[in-house]
């Protein structure tokens, strides 16, 4: 028997098949070629896996500094609109302060009070009718005294002449 179990020895070596064949899946003996097939296989898709998650991290990655750059382009249009906001706030308080400076000034030029201009103008108009009118009368006065005395003395030189 011994030479028996020495042949299927000598046999067995010619077979593909390995003396200690790897378990497959269902326990059943697979041959080295294609175990390493399949590892090949497993680790190629691996790799794959492996490119698409650096692929995946690298857009991330992108996708976060451009986020960041959004965010600082968002919080630039914020102070800018806030600094838009604060020069119109500004130049308003700014017109505003001219405008009480002109009133002043037109106040101390006129050397008046608060008035309307309307009211100032109707003012002016009426006190130089007042006066107007109180010229005209002292003017009448003067003429009426001037003829009234000229009345006299021709009546004076008409009282010479007839004497």
């Amino acid at each position: 028997m011994e030479e028996a179990d020495n042949e299927q020895e000598i046999g067995g070596e010619d077979e593909e098949e390995p003396a200690t064949p790897h378990e497959g899946p269902s326990g059943v003996g697979v041959s080295s070629w294609w175990t390493e097939w399949e590892w090949e296989q497993q680790l190629q898709a691996a790799e794959r896996y492996v490119a698409a998650h650096e692929k995946a991290g690298t857009a991330f990655e992108r996708m976060a500094r451009a986020v960041e750059w959004m965010v600082e382009a968002a919080e630039r249009t914020a102070n800018e609109w806030g600094l838009y906001h604060e020069w119109a706030e500004w130049a308003e308080m700014r017109r505003r302060e001219d405008a009480q400076e002109a009133r002043m000034a037109e106040v101390e030029r006129t050397g008046r009070g608060w008035k309307r201009p309307q009211l100032e103008a109707e003012e002016d108009k009426n006190e130089e009718a007042d006066e107007g009118v109180e010229g005209d009368n002292e003017e009448e006065e003067e003429v009426r005294g001037e003829k009234e005395g000229g009345e006299e003395q021709e009546g004076d030189r008409g009282q010479a002449m007839e004497e």
